[in-house]
């Protein structure tokens, strides 16, 4: 009996990342009944991951490559991302004091 050997060969295909247009005013729910509202709309795919520190009511995210903007509108136990990235706690725009 004779053997025949079969040779495989892997293609592989690059999608690329996936262009995703983020609107400001867009209402984004996650699991837990966490909510965001989009501030600021660019092209990107917000998603989450599950722990970290949680988001809480008030709180602004923004992820500087896309520069996507959101509000928390309700809280939980979620990490927001955009493409895969965590997105950055904003910090309070710093006033000047009314002397």
């Amino acid at each position: 009996m004779a053997l025949s050997a079969v040779a495989f060969t892997e293609t592989v295909i690059n999608m690329g990342v996936r262009n995703v247009a983020t609107k400001a005013g867009d209402r984004l729910d996650f699991d837990g009944g966490v909510q965001v509202i989009v501030t600021k709309g660019g092209e990107g795919d917000v998603t989450h991951s599950d722990g970290g520190e949680g988001l809480k009511v008030g709180k602004r995210y923004q992820d500087e490559d896309s520069g996507i903007e959101v509000l928390v509108t309700k809280p939980g136990a979620i990490t927001l991302q955009c493409d895969g990235k965590d997105m950055q706690l904003q910090e309070p725009k710093k006033t000047k004091s009314a002397d």
